[in-house]
């Protein structure tokens, strides 16, 4: 079992295979970190998921209501999904799937600096600008993700932006979610990085492969993004259980109970 480091500082977020466990490491730690090499997937590296989001099911024996908060620096709404066995929270950011062996978990993220590259980040983080268009304009343009074109989406009552985009398959990792030829950060590990929290935390990919669902939203004037991602050996059943807790998402504003 892996353990785990959190700290709110420089924060550097993971979600990972069998436990999807939450690694946050200041600058030049390494906590967290496996050294058992993951072979690259073969499977294709263009998003499987359909271009628009897949309606729930209307009934949802068993599951229960997970609690949630935005991963970002500022004051930030709430949230709770429903889900039953085997998902649960992690640290309170992370929906996450417990299955052995996936990489299967949905996250919140206020976020901040985008990469024009996410393999060679370095000196290349830029603000993306304030709205939602902004936003999925940056997530579309950047390369090597093989982005969907984005449609209007409504998820939780909100309003909004929908895209899937992947992990290019042919990629090598190694380690815990080394990258071959990546930027080396200042930990380093080589991390293919899609975005950047505002105020704290790094969403880095895991596996080769791997595709994230993604809804940027404006809610209550703030502009939150929707994560639900899963790596490509994931079965089509797990899938739609990822898309129908992302679908279960509901908004609780700061004070409400």
């Amino acid at each position: 079992m892996k353990r785990c480091v959190y700290r709110r500082t420089n924060a550097r977020w993971l979600v990972m295979a069998a436990s999807l466990m939450v690694v946050a490491a200041c600058s030049g730690a390494t906590a967290g970190r496996s050294s058992t090499p993951a072979a690259a997937s073969t499977a294709a590296s263009s998003p499987v998921e359909e271009a628009t989001p897949t309606p729930a099911s209307s009934t949802n024996p068993g599951a229960s209501s997970i609690d949630g908060s935005v991963i970002g620096g500022s004051n930030h709404p709430s949230y709770t999904v429903e889900a039953s066995d085997p998902w649960s929270s992690y640290k309170g950011s992370f929906v996450t799937n417990h299955t052995a062996g996936v990489t299967l978990g949905l996250s919140v993220w206020d976020v901040g600096r985008v990469p024009r590259n996410p393999c060679h980040p370095l000196g290349h983080l830029y603000d993306p600008g304030p709205t939602v268009d902004d936003l999925v304009a940056a997530l579309a343009a950047q390369p090597m993700r093989n982005a969907t074109t984005p449609t209007d989406v409504t998820l939780g009552g909100y309003r909004g932006r929908y895209l899937v985009w992947s992990v290019p398959a042919h990629m090598v990792v190694t380690g815990d979610a080394d990258f071959a030829g990546c930027d080396v950060q200042s930990n380093g590990h080589r991390d293919f990085v899609s975005w950047l929290g505002n105020g704290e935390g790094e969403r880095y990919e895991q596996v080769a492969g791997q595709v994230d669902r993604l809804w940027v939203l404006n809610v209550h004037g703030q502009r939150l993004l929707v994560d639900a991602t899963y790596s490509p050996n994931t079965t089509q059943a797990q899938r739609r259980a990822l898309g129908q807790i992302a679908k279960s998402l509901r908004f609780v504003a700061p004070g409400t109970t």
